[in-house]
């Protein structure tokens, strides 16, 4: 009898010890590939922002009826894209906007244009997947330059 009591406490023993072994691993190795994933849809992002900007400089500078048209890849954690714009102050204010979550918050990046810029986006604009970018140079009914950028 004392023999089998033996024997379970010891497999009880050895199973406390994997698991105590098995659960932080498990623990870090979720919490990186975590960090990870995330760097990487925080890269993809940040190279689709400064894409847009510069391709926008150009096309600005091209003037009418120059167009452009892009391929980009939004990745699944923005939760909103806008053009923040005052072409009327010194100076000029021309920002483009991922508005995207990371941890449980709420985060922005932030794109500045040397060029006046403007746009007008849906929650299919900023969804998950691969997207076609066009920007346009226009201009407004007095006649100030600017880029539109759609994102389809």
């Amino acid at each position: 009898m004392e023999k089998r009591g033996q024997a379970s406490m010891e497999y009880i023993l050895v199973a406390a010890l994997v698991l105590l072994i098995l659960l932080p691993t498990t623990y870090f190795f979720m919490k990186n590939t975590q960090r990870q994933s995330t760097e990487l849809s925080l890269s993809k992002l940040d190279k689709l922002g400064r894409m847009i900007v510069t391709n926008a400089e150009t096309v600005f500078f091209q003037g009418i009826p120059a167009k452009l048209t892009l391929e980009g890849d939004i990745p699944d954690n923005v939760v909103d894209i806008l053009i923040l714009n005052n072409w009327t102050t010194t100076p000029e204010i021309n920002q483009l906007i991922f508005i995207y979550r990371s941890e449980g918050k709420e985060q922005e990046l932030v794109y500045d244009s040397r060029v006046n810029i403007n746009g007008s986006f849906n929650q299919r604009s900023w969804s998950q997947g691969h997207k076609t970018i066009v920007l346009t140079a226009n201009k407004t009914s007095n006649g100030i330059p600017f880029v539109w950028v759609e994102i389809k």
